[in-house]
């Protein structure tokens, strides 16, 4: 297994070496202004790959959709700039590839988390009335992904997300909980200094499930809310 640091408008040096040797590749690029720069330097090469493929996407290609879960068989419908660019990505691999996609949630782990930005003095408690999302462990998405290499299906969509959708603010508390501190006092959304990416993600709603990770891959999620999954990591330590 090789794993490549790509640049935009580069090639990566010997890619037709690997996957010459190769089984399986999986991507987790993002796209740039409306393309996948992977597939713009290297179609020649992944058109000719006859291994399996998997795009790792993400959950903003879909609709807001307030009072109903949205599952695999919801029909992606983005609402921004980065999930038209996503949603163009995810149609190239499978058009050239016949990729599968993993349409991820808000990825947490060691240091990428509530408890981290705590700590590190840089949590936000980001209030926004009825918003609401999901998020995946790390290591959830790699068993998935792994269960999903196993059972192959080309074009096959999976969603990666918890069971549990909440608030960003119940997440922040509740790490501040776990580590006897104060939760830092909420923002208003309509008032907060926040980046373009970041404001995008709170004027999404979403509440996500899976219909295929447990039924057709066999998957139980380790981590299946967030209370589970930072409760392991202050367990753990490595937080």
């Amino acid at each position: 297994m090789a794993n490549s640091k790509f640049e935009d408008g580069s090639k990566i040096p010997g890619l037709s070496t690997y996957l010459s040797k190769a089984s399986h590749v999986i991507t987790t690029i993002s796209a740039l202004a409306g393309y996948d720069p992977v597939l713009r330097s290297h179609s020649k090469e992944l058109r000719e790959f006859s291994g399996w493929i998997g795009y790792v996407s993400a959950t903003s290609v879909y609709p807001n959709q307030e009072n109903s879960f949205i599952d695999e068989t919801i029909p992606a419908a983005p609402n921004t700039k980065r999930g038209l660019a996503r949603l163009k990505a995810e149609q190239e691999w499978q058009k050239l590839c016949k990729a599968e996609i993993f349409r991820v949630a808000g990825i947490y782990g060691p240091r990428r988390n509530a408890i981290f930005s705590l700590l590190e003095g840089r949590a936000r408690i980001i209030e926004k009335k009825g918003q609401l999302s999901n998020r995946i462990h790390q290591e959830d998405i790699t068993n998935i992904i792994i269960a999903a290499i196993s059972k192959p299906r080309a074009l096959r969509i999976v969603n990666l997300c918890d069971q549990e959708p909440a608030p960003q603010g119940d997440v922040v508390r509740y790490a501040a909980k776990l580590l006897g501190m104060p939760p830092p006092e909420p923002i208003l959304f309509e008032t907060a200094d926040l980046t373009p990416m970041a404001r995008s993600f709170y004027t999404s709603n979403r509440r996500l499930k899976s219909v295929i990770v447990g039924p057709e891959l066999g998957v139980t999620l380790k981590y299946p809310n967030y209370r589970v999954g930072l409760k392991a990591l202050i367990r753990s330590e490595k937080f």
